[in-house]
């Protein structure tokens, strides 16, 4: 190491300290491990900066050197594993990710300011930092979180009831905290929220069966009898998660957009196009994002009693339709226009009435999504089957949509069962397995961007499988969020605010590493990067790969040594304002 003088194009010398080193391919290279300022400034205080620094410098080299010379470790071989001790032997690493980002997204002072004259036992931030990091490496339940505290290298002493109290507080300040995160993604990455897509799932709980608040019997998509809680999700063009929100279980679909765009619109941003499917495609969403000026592109189903009988002759019609070579794909579009219902609170005049809104239909034909539905179509006739030969073994809750294709087959409106009539015996209906079959293959989308051209449409749609991606990794993808084992309302919300920060910290990394692995390959290098204690606070590491190398540069690090000092781990904690962000 030594002092480095570098002259600026302005005539000014600079002082620096500077350590050569050689990279993985051999070559001498230097990094600034300090910069002390100019000369002409520094002379104010010293009288000879250069000489004054150079001693610093030596003494800096001087430290570096005792720091990396070999040490020893006294190794007892009849010393038995303390058993008290055990649980802090071996401890985390991979959690660094997590803090990193917490502390860069703005997280821990959104939570300090939003603390300010609160009385608190416990430290909030460490709560938050210990739930998302289990969450990351150890998924479980909160009281899990609380017994491997121990295995983190930042602290977090927390008791039981600490870790119930903190959900209650982070529940007040979710808001606070989502909106500090998309200040810092949109001020350190610019996002484009122009594109937006959305989807709500279901999660089920493994607690008290009683349906009560947001926990209610629903149709949950495993179709367990569990009561169930909805989500409704809101991510950019990239996936990374712009808002969510939470809903009861007995919700429809239709009814979780319109909460979701607000919390996005309380942020006073530009022009949205939500991209959404089937699910959530009804005239009032469609009223309520056209009356505050955003756009949409929205599937629309061609089977079933509220589809359109208009649209679907159109689509079942050959003309206008252009073929890809292979004749495995077709496509066309027209433009139209559709009637909305405008509401008192969508109008400026407080009104209620209806509007034509001009829109862009899009007609296509896909072989590979005939053959998938013909397979779908062939699995439910199997029940359907099965249902006419034993009707009592069936209710409405348990046909899973076999009844559709039986004749002579009711259900009691009360209980659920099967009703039969002696004098009519229960068939397939072939007539409606042909009009089932008519429609293989095609789908329907509308949107408000009437100037787009078919290409960008079908672009813009197909990025909905970013956002039921992000519903696979925090379902079953490794941030295991369900089954939920809270049950008040306050806990609930607060369970999902820690789901959503590790789902984010996921997609943060993925963009800014440069191989953009997966999130299974991401969190499986994170819950391996643990290390055991030696004797004297020395850790010895045993895990590298490519994928860690990556982790460890986004701030600048190398990767761990073999061999690290307590204090040198935990300095490696405190790097989020360093973290690269692409």
């Amino acid at each position: 190491m030594y002092l480095k003088k570098t002259p600026t194009k302005s005539g000014r010398v600079s002082l620096s300290a500077v350590q050569g080193y050689r990279d993985e391919g051999g070559r001498n290279r230097q990094r600034t491990i300090r910069t002390f300022g100019f000369v002409d400034e520094l002379s104010e205080e010293f009288e000879d900066p250069v000489a004054h620094f150079r001693e610093v410098v030596a003494g800096m080299d001087a430290e570096r050197l005792r720091d990396e010379a070999p040490a020893t470790i006294a190794i007892h071989p009849r010393q038995r594993v303390d058993k008290r001790e055990s649980p802090q032997l071996r401890r985390h690493v991979g959690d660094a990710l997590a803090c990193w980002w917490l502390d860069a997204l703005g997280v821990e002072a959104a939570i300090r300011n939003g603390m300010r004259g609160r009385r608190c036992e416990y430290d909030l931030n460490a709560a938050l930092r210990l739930l998302v990091s289990e969450r990351l490496l150890a998924p479980g339940s909160k009281l899990a979180a609380v017994e491997n505290r121990d295995r983190h290298f930042f602290r977090a002493e927390l008791t039981d009831d600490d870790a119930c109290r903190a959900l209650t507080e982070l529940d007040r300040l979710s808001g606070r905290i989502v909106d500090a995160c998309n200040r810092s993604i949109a001020r350190n990455s610019g996002r484009d929220e122009s594109l937006a897509c959305y989807d709500v799932t279901n999660y089920f709980f493994e607690c008290d069966p009683d349906a009560e608040g947001l926990r209610r019997k629903g149709a949950g998509k495993e179709h367990r009898p569990n009561p169930i809680v909805q989500m409704g999700l809101l991510q950019d063009g990239e996936g990374i998660p712009i808002a969510y929100d939470l809903f009861e279980g007995n919700a429809n679909d239709c009814e979780t957009l319109l909460p979701v765009l607000k919390k996005r619109e309380e942020r006073g941003l530009g022009r949205v196009v939500v991209v959404a499917d089937k699910g959530t495609s009804c005239s009032d969403n469609i009223a309520g994002v056209v009356a505050k000026g955003d756009g949409f592109v929205f599937s629309q189903s061609l089977r079933g009693t509220k589809s359109s009988s208009e649209y679907k002759r159109w689509a079942l019609s050959e003309d206008g339709y252009r073929a890809s070579p292979d004749g495995e794909f077709k496509i066309k579009s027209s433009q139209r226009h559709k009637t909305v219902h405008l509401k008192d609170v969508d109008t400026f005049d407080c009104r209620r009435r209806d509007e034509d809104v001009e829109v862009k239909v899009v007609a296509m034909w896909s072989r590979k999504y005939a053959e998938r539905a013909r397979h779908e179509r062939e699995r439910v006739l199997e029940k359907s089957r099965q249902l006419v030969e034993r009707p009592g073994a069936y209710t409405r809750a348990t046909h899973y949509g076999a009844a559709q294709f039986v004749r002579g087959v009711t259900f009691d409106r009360r209980t659920g069962e099967v009703l039969t009539d002696p004098r009519v015996k229960p068939e397939i209906d072939e007539e409606a397995v042909a009009k089932a079959a008519e429609l293989d293959g095609y789908y329907l989308i509308i949107t408000s961007e009437t100037g787009w051209d078919e290409s960008r449409i079908l672009d813009a749609y197909r990025e909905l499988w970013r956002i039921e991606e992000s519903f696979r990794v925090t379902k079953t993808g490794g941030l295991d969020s369900r089954p939920v084992w809270v049950w008040t309302e306050e806990h609930i919300r607060a369970h999902f605010l820690t789901c959503y920060l590790a789902l984010l910290i996921v997609r943060l990394s993925q963009r800014a590493l440069p191989s953009h692995p997966s999130a299974q390959a991401l969190l499986a290098e994170m819950r391996s990067l643990d290390c055991s204690y030696a004797d004297d606070g020395w850790w010895l590491f045993d895990h590298r790969t490519d994928l860690t190398d990556d982790i460890f540069a986004l701030v600048g690090e190398e990767a761990p040594r073999k061999w690290m000092r307590t204090k040198d781990i935990k300095a490696l904690f405190a790097k989020g304002k360093k973290i690269r962000w692409r």
